[in-house]
Parts: C-alpha cells; sequence; structure tokens
C-alpha cells in the first residue's frame, strides 16, 4: 500500500512539473512565434495531453533510466539547510567468520511529510475544481433538457447545411435557453429559434456551418478533455490558460471553415454580432464591446482579413513543426520529481574484532524506500 501510495504521488508531482513546462513553451509558442490558428491548435492540444505520456513515462522507468529522477526531500534540502534536518542513518555492524555484516536503517521524516502535502496540495483542489465542473456540466445539461427536435424547413435553409463530411446528416434540436446555437456530441446541432428567426438566410447557414465545423473536428470532446484536465491540473493554472486558448483558436478555425462553405463572410459578422451577449459575455457592455479586446470583435475582424492570414499558413506551419520536434524532445529528457529521498552514501569508521586488531573503515550506500 505504501508503495502504490508513493508511486501515485509521484506520478502526479511528476504530471504537474511536466504540465507547466510544457504548457509554459506552447504558450510562449503560440504567443510569439506561431500566428496560424489552425498549427497552434495542434500545439495547444499536443501541450495537453503529452505531458500524460512523459509523466506515465518518467514514472515507469527505473531510478536508472534516461529521464532521470529529481528527488524534492534532497531539493529541500540543499535550498534551506538550516531549516531542514538533515537525514540520520543507524548502522549495525557485526562479525560473521571473516565477514563483517552491516545492517542500516535510514531515517528520513521529510520524505512522508512531503508525500502528504504534495498529496493533499494537488489531490484536494483536484476535488474541488471537478465538483466545481461536474456541477457546471449537470446545469448545462438541465438547460437543454427541454431541447426538441427541429426540421430544416423550421430553420428555413436547405439540407446540406446541416450535412456533416465526416457524420452524415445532422441532427437538429431547438432550445431557447441558449440564446444561440451549440455543437453538441458527435451528430448534434442546438440553436434557438428566437435568436434564429432574427437573421437572414446566409446568417443562418453560416452559423449553422460554424457549428458543423466544431462537430468535424470534434470540438466538443476536446473541450470536454481540456476542461477536465485543466480541474484536475488546478494548482497550475498555465494548463487552463492552454484549454482557453485552444477554445479561442476553434472559434476561429470554424469561422474560416464557415466563410469557406457559405462564402459570405459579411453575413457571418453580421451573425456573430446578433449572438454577442450570448457569445461574449463581454458584450454586455457597449464599451467593453467596441474595444479590441472583445473577443466577438477579434473574430469579425479576421474574418474579414482571412485572405491574409491565408498566406501566412505555409510559414506558420514551419514554425509548428521545428516547436513539435523540439517539444517532443523536451518531453522525453524531463525528468521524474519523486517525494522519495535520494541515494544517501554514510561513512562509518569501525574499529575491527580481528586478532590482529587492525582498523577499518566501511562505506555504506543507503538507498532509501
Amino acid at each position: 500500500m505504501t508503495a502504490l501510495v508513493s508511486s501515485v504521488t509521484d506520478f502526479l508531482l511528476t504530471w504537474v512539473v511536466h504540465a507547466t513546462i510544457i504548457s509554459a513553451v506552447a504558450l510562449a509558442a503560440g504567443r510569439w512565434a506561431i500566428r496560424a490558428p489552425r498549427v497552434r491548435d495542434y500545439v495547444w492540444k499536443g501541450a495537453l495531453v503529452a505531458p500524460v505520456v512523459t509523466s506515465l513515462v518518467a514514472t515507469l522507468v527505473s531510478d536508472d533510466g534516461f529521464t532521470g529522477v529529481l528527488h524534492l526531500p534532497a531539493l529541500l534540502r540543499s535550498a534551506f539547510p538550516l531549516v531542514i534536518p538533515p537525514v540520520s542513518a543507524t548502522l549495525a555492524v557485526s562479525a560473521e567468520g571473516q565477514q563483517h555484516v552491516v545492517a542500516a536503517q535510514m531515517h528520513e521524516p521529510l520524505a512522508v511529510i512531503i508525500r502528504c502535502i504534495v498529496g493533499a496540495g494537488i489531490l484536494l483542489p483536484a476535488l474541488l475544481a471537478t465538483a466545481r465542473l461536474l456541477r457546471r456540466r449537470r446545469q448545462f445539461g438541465n438547460l437543454l433538457a427541454t431541447r426538441r427536435p427541429i426540421s430544416n424547413a423550421t430553420l428555413g435553409i436547405s439540407g446540406d447545411a446541416l450535412h456533416s463530411r465526416t457524420a452524415g446528416p445532422l441532427r437538429v434540436t431547438a432550445c431557447e435557453s441558449i440564446g444561440s446555437a451549440v455543437a453538441l456530441g458527435r451528430r448534434e446541432v442546438c440553436v434557438s429559434l428566437d435568436a434564429f428567426n432574427g437573421l437572414a438566410v446566409e446568417e443562418r447557414r453560416s452559423i449553422l456551418a460554424h457549428e458543423v465545423a466544431h462537430l468535424e473536428r470534434r470540438d466538443p470532446a476536446w473541450m470536454a478533455t481540456a476542461q477536465a484536465l485543466a480541474s484536475l491540473l488546478v494548482v497550475t493554472p498555465l494548463v487552463a490558460m492552454v484549454a482557453d486558448r485552444m477554445q479561442r483558436d476553434a472559434e476561429l478555425i470554424c469561422d474560416d471553415a464557415a466563410v469557406m462553405r457559405v462564402g459570405a463572410p459579411l453575413a457571418h459578422v453580421r451573425a456573430l454580432t446578433a449572438f454577442a451577449l450570448a457569445l461574449d459575455p463581454a458584450a454586455q457592455c457597449g464599451s467593453t464591446f467596441a474595444s479590441a479586446d472583445s473577443r466577438i470583435v477579434q473574430r469579425a475582424q479576421r474574418v474579414l482579413r482571412r485572405d491574409a492570414e491565408r498566406r501566412q499558413r505555409w510559414s506558420g506551419s514551419f514554425v509548428a513543426a521545428c516547436v513539435g520536434i523540439a517539444a517532443v524532445a523536451a518531453g522525453g529528457l524531463l525528468p521524474r520529481v519523486s517525494a522519495a529521498s535520494g541515494p544517501v552514501t554514510v561513512s562509518s569508521g569501525v574499529q575491527s574484532s580481528s586478532a590482529n586488531a587492525s582498523a577499518r573503515v566501511i562505506s555504506v550506500t543507503v538507498k532509501p524506500r
């Protein structure tokens, strides 16, 4: 049981450290190096999934593995030598014939304390954040409980607007609680008829094409995964930042897909403006909506300059490939972080009881478990 607790604690600690480092690299690359949202999307997804893989690899390999081990008690003892007591060991030496038998016992209370602190410091916030996430998803599910199936004729559009290249014909439902449109699961688009009644036909088709693009990219599943990982690693806010960036870029990518499919960028901008209150809470304040900080304004501006973004796609892909290779190489070299103590070498002068009364120094290496 103790070994299982130690392994779980080491994995959680390693996961937090790996996720923090990889997320920081991804955020820096997405902020200063990569401009194309489609390329950044792969970076965000890799930054969310890679720490799980690298931390598992680092935890499963032996202490002599290629990833190395960082022992947290030793690091803390080096940083705070006057506060943290040194390791103590008891050596018992006995003579059996011509051999000396040495029994060593390590006393490292700091490792036990660190395991408790690390376990509580990671698991308790994760449980609270996960409970909050489940409560929000349950509330969202309650809002969608009143949705009902509707036909394309009710929306006033043709059937090809709700046809996915990957899933075929899609199911469309209506729910007045959401105030806009949302992609659900693998094959469902839920809309608000009250909001759609005020849109022109091209605007309806553009919004529906946007949601269809979400389904084709499996964004609902990816966002659920990102939210779950951000809740489990709530102690490192960089993971939540990566999840937020991934959601932003998913909206930009689906805006591109909608404009390409419908061919009406101005209609898409008008539809975004009509759904501004539902899509961007900051738009509740008129001055904020008019500012460049509003996500709706940023999306609308990008839709209108989409050709310039397309010309930058090749250079962004090249940079993303370089960053991806560097991330994989760095991920394989990230060490395992352990709450256990590292190997300690203890030297002791032992007076021999042999006939010639010679003195012998025995050097013992103690490896705590």
